[in-house]
């Protein structure tokens, strides 16, 4: 449109012909239009790629709250259709393949800490993202009625893992579960779940869970193992959050 208004102009005022005219809209077209078009096209598709990407760890981490309590239910069932509707709005010749995703990942030997590790991994820097997944693995857990001991254990360590504060934590939860006061999680539940553990473990218990995540979290090793540059950063973070955690843990247990 840009190329045509100055075709036209310069044309027009110079007395070009009207063949001139539309070759400068074609040239203008070709020269604003096509590029913009072509920047468009990639950014939407990138965000249909992300999109994609966010829905797969939907599933794989939905499925293992799911089957937490022994038995994945209807409600749980309903709930991820539901999601797939109305806030994916994802077609339903997709919905089978999702739905694979689903079988595939409550029954996987990966386990749920290690799933969420990968997403948080992937989405980090997309707080807006990791917080609809904390709602969202909320809702699944909820969806039959109650919260398993299992399930509260694994969106414990989700917290975790995502760096959800206590505050922002009960929020969410309060949206979902209304409990009593004295069985709400303390503060320092989130530093357990990140290794693993429960406040009443022993501080035995609790340095032998520490030294197993410590070793397989250790730059060091990851490196020697060929892990790529990638995978060597985020085994650094996890290094660091496992240290700090455990750091936290002997000051409280200790005083």
């Amino acid at each position: 449109m840009l190329g045509a208004a100055i075709g036209g102009f310069i044309f027009a005022s110079f007395g070009g012909l009207a063949v001139c005219g539309f070759l400068a809209l074609v040239l203008g077209h070709y020269l604003f239009d096509k590029p913009r078009e072509k920047t468009f096209e990639k950014e939407y598709s990138a965000y249909l790629d992300r999109k994609k990407q966010f829905v797969f760890h939907v599933f794989a981490l939905c499925a293992k709250i799911a089957k937490a309590d022994g038995n994945v239910s209807a409600a749980e069932i309903k709930v991820m259709k539901r999601l797939l509707r109305d806030q994916f709005k994802l077609p339903e010749k997709q919905h089978e393949a999702l739905f694979d995703i689903w079988r595939k990942s409550k029954d996987a030997s990966k386990t749920f800490e290690e799933m969420a590790n990968t997403f948080f991994h992937e989405f980090s820097q997309d707080r807006n993202r990791v917080l609809d997944m904390m709602h969202l693995l909320f809702e699944v857990a909820a969806a039959d009625g109650g919260l398993h001991p299992r399930e509260e254990q694994m969106l414990l360590r989700a917290a975790g893992i995502f760096h959800i504060g206590r505050m922002q934590f009960e929020r969410i939860k309060s949206r979902f579960f209304q409990m009593p006061a004295e069985e709400k999680w303390q503060p320092s539940d989130p530093l357990f779940a990140i290794l693993g553990a429960q406040a009443s473990d022993s501080l035995e218990i609790i340095k032998k869970k520490y030294r197993e995540l410590a070793k397989k979290w250790h730059p060091d090793r990851v490196t020697a193992s060929g892990g790529s540059p990638e995978v060597v950063k985020h085994a650094k973070e996890k290094f660091q959050q496992i240290n700090e955690a455990y750091e936290k843990i002997l000051i409280l247990k200790k005083g």
